[in-house]
């Protein structure tokens, strides 16, 4: 806003269009700052619990991968991934990608060749790999959300601070000038006709 403004009607009137403006738009930014920080907090937690299962899973796997004598190379190429099915949703204005499903590629696996274990291994992979996947969905999403969250309050905090409070003391000073201008008028014009009265008895 100019630090410098017409002392007029035609500028309060349009001062008053601007606030009017304002005070209709602060609630929606209020709202969409408290929506968007809650998504944020839902998709903190959610990433919190995935890395937690992920690194509790890769725990156990330490535990009885380490007592297998067998040496079996190209593991995690076993578990292949086909494609990843997901949808888009809007959240205050934010399009992020919800997981849906997984699908992984048929691998065909020597059955007399390959140690037991390896079927129970390829489905912790095939947990992991599908952790994995959400994890990075939910990373992008959490970026995404926390951008406009920063936003939505920004705007927010000027509404408040700047834009309401330098709009209601320039339409103040305003009021205050014309109200001063319009006394000014009245006095003079009294004056005047006091004037043109003791002329006239004077005549």
């Amino acid at each position: 806003m100019a630090d410098k403004i017409l002392m007029n009607k035609n500028t309060l009137a349009s001062l008053k269009k601007e606030l009017a403006e304002y005070n209709t738009a602060l609630p929606v930014f209020e709202m969409k700052e408290q929506q968007l920080k809650e998504e944020v907090r839902i998709v903190e937690n959610n990433i919190n619990r995935i890395e937690e299962s992920m690194i509790a899973t890769n725990e156990e796997v330490k535990n009885w991968i380490a007592v297998m004598a067998e040496d079996i190379a190209g593991l995690n190429e076993l578990v292949s991934i086909d494609r990843i099915i997901t949808r888009k949703r809007e959240i205050a204005g934010v399009t992020v990608v919800v997981f849906e499903d997984i699908e992984f590629e048929d691998t065909e696996i020597d059955l007399f060749n390959t140690p037991l274990w390896v079927d129970a291994a390829s489905e912790v992979v095939r947990d992991q790999k599908m952790n994995f996947s959400i994890l990075q969905i939910e990373r992008r999403n959490l970026e995404l959300l926390s951008e406009e969250w920063a936003e939505a309050r920004r705007m927010k905090n000027a509404l408040q601070e700047v834009f309401i409070p330098e709009t209601m003391e320039n339409i103040r000073k305003i009021e205050i000038y014309l109200g001063d201008v319009e006394r000014l008028a009245i006095g003079c014009a009294k004056l005047v006709k006091k004037k043109k009265e003791e002329n006239k008895a004077t005549a």
